[in-house]
């Protein structure tokens, strides 16, 4: 009954998607997407052509379906631009009442920016620039800053707005794209801030780059292009035509391929009337701006990645609450580091038992893919690489090796040393403890002078054992101390 579902009808795609609950982070549970092209020919003809509204019809009754199957009683069902602007839009929602039964409800341009910019700072709470989320017949532009979406503009804007139905481009955007930025009375406050890519195209651009770059992580969301970088491929992407596209190594559905290429152009237009410094992909946007809407202001107040975490260990992990008393003891060693560590480090600390189910010899590599891959929010990919080589560390694994490779170019030398001490600090905890409060209650650690210290209580010196000392040897060898044992 927890359940919260998204059905968004845009004019490209209608999708669904079901996420467990309304808590700051939930899991994604179900989610379908059918190209539907609702918004091709509109520009033409002032309709949606029949095709495409009896495909969505046709989807639509399978969603209903599924969200009955599923018990969710708790959803939104929105449409965008494309039944917004044509002729006919009325008519099809009363046909979707009618036949699926769901009632749409279609939103303006404004309420669409609006939404999109909140998608995005449900995923990025730090989040300070342009949003920009271009659908198949509409370009929504929001500016957040502090949290908030302080700007909203929505302009009819999109690749099927350029292309006849058989995909061929009919006219340029651009003069389009002049005014509507040239209308914008916030754009001198946004010039040279981040841009925040929202929308299926623009996630294929940056797909792009990720394989030509050799990158190494498949992640789209959180993914920088710089500033030039995004300029000189956006610029090469916009002069291909399909041929050429379908060429390219990166599979991807012929929809897709044919709004490509106008896809690319109106991003590199926009990064350049923005002065934008740099592109960065969001995987977030209108849906999840409905999610992030439903929750609790408490709930929309807590930071994504710690929440995140807290479920997984608690679903996962053996002793779900003992991870914040393991970064407790290890505090110690770390007095001064600042916040964002500090936080890195918490974050790591809570999910350093979720792998205990692996293979004793398989434990480590399985933790760092399942973070580097996973959905953690609030954090950049640096960030994720960080805490996988923590957990990676503390299951027992190693650095400068061949697995680790490619984690540890997405990192600094420093980080690398950080995560090797925090990650064999928890180690040294797990191995203490046992998962108990009262495990870690009988040794403590200290660093005076140039030495480690743990001080263990003498009732307790049978903690102590030749693994215990292993652990700890190493980690006084990672801060370049010498190790002592001393009994209280």
């Amino acid at each position: 009954m927890d359940k919260f579902a998204v059905i968004d009808i845009g004019s490209n795609s209608v999708r669904l998607v079901v996420y467990e609950s309304l808590k700051r982070a939930p899991y994604v549970i179900f989610n379908e997407k059918i190209l539907c092209g609702l918004g091709r020919g509109l520009t033409e003809s002032g309709f949606m052509q029949q095709p495409a509204m009896d495909s969505a019809v046709e989807n639509l009754k399978r969603f209903y379906l599924m969200l009955s199957k599923m018990d969710v009683v708790n959803y939104r069902v929105v449409a965008t631009s494309a039944v917004r602007e044509a002729k006919n839009g009325a008519d099809f929602i009363e046909r979707i009442a009618q036949e699926c039964p769901l009632a749409a409800e279609v939103i303006s341009g404004e309420e669409e920016a609006r939404l999109s910019g909140l998608g995005v700072l449900c995923a990025l709470p730090g989040a300070r620039g342009i949003v920009g989320d271009l659908g198949g017949g509409s370009l929504e532009l929001a500016r957040v800053s502090d949290g908030n979406v302080v700007e909203k503009a929505s302009f009819s804007i999109g690749p099927l707005k350029y292309q006849s139905l058989d995909g061929q481009t009919m006219s340029s955007p651009k003069a389009d794209i002049d005014t509507a930025i040239d209308s914008l009375e916030w754009r001198d406050e946004s010039l040279e801030e981040n841009f925040y890519a929202v929308g299926g195209s623009w996630r294929a651009i940056a797909k792009i780059h990720i394989q030509e770059q050799n990158y190494v992580l498949n992640n789209v969301h959180h993914y920088i292009i710089e500033r030039a970088d995004a300029l000189e491929l956006t610029a090469r992407l916009s002069k291909m035509n399909l041929a050429e596209m379908g060429r390219h190594r990166l599979y991807m559905p012929s929809r897709r391929l044919k709004v490509l290429s106008l896809s690319a152009y109106i991003l590199n237009q926009l990064i350049k009337k923005l002065k934008s410094k740099r592109l960065v992909i969001s995987g977030y946007g209108l849906r999840e701006g409905l999610l992030y809407e439903g929750m609790k202001a408490e709930v929309r107040a807590k930071d994504p990645l710690i929440e995140a975490c807290h479920d997984i260990a608690e679903n996962t992990g053996r002793f779900s609450e003992h991870g914040k008393r393991l970064q407790k003891w290890i505090d110690p060693l770390f007095s001064d580091e600042g916040p964002a560590l500090c936080r890195l480090r918490l974050a790591a600390s809570l999910l350093s038992d979720v792998g205990w189910r692996g293979h004793p010899e398989y434990r480590s590599e399985k933790v760092l893919y399942e973070i580097l891959h996973g959905r953690l929010l609030g954090i950049s990919h640096r960030d994720a690489a960080l805490i996988g080589l923590i957990l990676f560390i503390s299951y027992g694994g190693k650095t400068g090796e061949k697995k680790t490779s490619k984690v540890e170019s997405l990192m600094k030398s420093s980080d690398i040393l950080y995560a090797k001490q925090v990650g064999l600090a928890l180690r040294l905890a797990q191995r203490i403890s046992g998962g108990t409060a009262k495990g870690l209650k009988s040794v403590n650690l200290e660093i005076s002078d140039d030495k480690l210290r743990l001080n263990v209580r003498k009732k307790d010196t049978a903690a102590v054992n030749e693994v215990v000392m292993k652990c700890f040897c190493k980690l006084a060898e990672a801060f370049k101390l010498q190790e002592e044992v001393h009994i209280v």
